[in-house]
């Protein structure tokens, strides 16, 4: 397990003060990177490889209203299961007693950034991580069906701040781009997101949404139809 110390930062807060979604999906994306990083497999290891991860799916369950600008806070990290092109791995957020905000389950896909398909793991990359046992709870990475019928809602292009170091509009800005989609002041209790095709500089999505009794469910696309990812909102009303 590899754990990730910090303060929430003025940067990463929403409106209220708290940690904000933005900021929940970039720590996550962080940690497992400075993971990566300290065990030799980080960024310069996959550009010599021309290999890169990918993640296909998030689930993140939102268990406690989000910590404040300067609290302290832990975010961890481990894989549970490698088999043979994927990765899986789990995700917390706590504070500094192990209380936990947030806990998060995400399938990731090695690439062949040459020939743009997928790659078995190199055992050296095999070897530099520890396997630690999965999150209990229910979790549920599979494919969602999308709704027959749904609204457009708006439309955005993507443009030089949205991209990675993949040359891909990052993660984060999916989920953001999203959650314009939701009525101001509903309160989220998960967020379950699905990349199917990764959105490049200068495309336009189209954000399309339709509300499912406690779900708000959104879909980017583009203009041809082809999705950029799916996201579900799980919103608790009590």
């Amino acid at each position: 397990m590899y754990a990730l110390h910090s303060r929430v930062r003025y940067s990463e807060a929403d409106e209220k003060g708290r940690l904000s979604v933005s900021g929940i999906m970039n720590y996550l994306q962080d940690c497992c990177t400075m993971q990566a990083e300290d065990l030799g497999v980080g960024l310069s290891y996959l550009a010599e490889h021309h290999i890169g991860w990918f993640v296909t799916s998030y689930q993140i369950k939102l268990l406690k209203d989000m910590p404040m600008v300067g609290e302290s806070i832990v975010v961890k990290t481990w894989p549970y299961r490698f088999r043979g092109m994927l990765g899986y791995r789990n995700f917390t957020i706590e504070d500094q007693a192990g209380r936990v905000y947030v806990q998060a389950d995400s399938l990731w896909i090695l690439m062949d950034l040459d020939k743009l398909s997928p790659v078995r793991l190199p055992q050296e990359m095999l070897d530099a991580y520890t396997i630690d046992p999965q999150l209990e709870g229910e979790w549920n990475l599979r494919k969602r069906k999308l709704p027959d019928t749904m609204t457009r809602v708006y439309d955005f292009t993507v443009t030089k701040l949205h991209l990675d170091t993949n040359h891909h509009m990052n993660n984060a800005h999916y989920v953001e781009a999203a959650r314009e989609c939701l009525p101001r002041g509903q309160k989220i209790s998960q967020i379950y997101v699905e990349f199917r095709k990764s959105a490049v500089l200068s495309d336009q999505v189209i954000c399309y949404s339709v509300q499912e009794e406690n779900q708000r469910v959104v879909a980017l696309e583009n203009e041809e139809k082809e999705l950029f990812a799916v996201v579900e909102f799980t919103i608790n009303n009590k």
